[in-house]
């Protein structure tokens, strides 16, 4: 799917305003998606973008000129985070601020500094640089709010150089606290095992070894 020119200017918009705070944020969900060539059916029609809290008000001054209303505490019995809206050339856009997901039994703290920048990559639009959410983090959240048609899209796009997203779902799965049943639904559909056990490299279970040290 081609970007849309407007969605396409929006994104242009935001890096734009938020390009001088340098590199806190990145843009995930369904744009990032789409700009890492992810299927998705049909053109997204918001922008999510993801920070830390510490870097919110600085961000949202950047942006304030869009301001819809004022970052707040958004709470849900799934959800946590510092949220606050913005209209850009006709598109909402929602500034993400530590973002916290919990669901049936699992608990993964969304860590843009710490976690996810060092594994950003970036799409070019017309010369303007968009950070995006690394697809790793795409397939946990989606995985953990139950979006079949989003992480089975993810896995697929993963799969075509699954050694170059291993280490950061790795990184994910042993920082969070994650459930045994959503550990073992990652593993599955990515096809590779060990995704949850630091003193092992996760590995395609094509590529694990026999006891004779012969691949299969």
């Amino acid at each position: 799917m081609q970007i849309s020119s407007e969605l396409n200017h929006a994104l242009q918009q935001v890096s734009g305003a938020l390009g001088k705070a340098g590199t806190c944020w990145l843009v995930g969900g369904s744009c990032g998606l789409l700009l890492q060539n992810v299927h998705l059916d049909a053109m997204p029609r918001d922008i999510d973008v993801y920070t830390d809290e510490i870097h919110v008000k600085e961000l949202h001054k950047l942006l304030i000129e869009y301001s819809v209303d004022e970052p707040a505490l958004s709470e849900t019995s799934n959800y946590r985070s510092i949220l606050s809206h913005y209209k850009l050339d006709g598109y909402l856009t929602e500034l993400v601020g530590s973002f916290r997901v919990r669901t049936h039994g699992s608990c993964y703290d969304v860590l843009v500094d710490e976690m996810l920048l060092l594994e950003a990559v970036t799409a070019d639009l017309e010369g303007t640089s968009i950070p995006l959410m690394p697809l790793g983090h795409e397939l946990v959240f989606n995985v953990l709010r139950g979006r079949a048609d989003r992480y089975e899209a993810i896995a697929a796009a993963m799969k075509a150089n699954l050694p170059a997203h291993l280490p950061l779902l790795k990184r994910i799965c042993n920082a969070s606290s994650l459930s045994e049943q959503h550990i073992r639904q990652l593993e599955a559909l990515l096809n590779c095992s060990g995704l949850a056990n630091a003193d092992s490299d996760p590995a395609p279970l094509e590529k694990r070894k026999e006891p004779h040290g012969n691949e299969t």
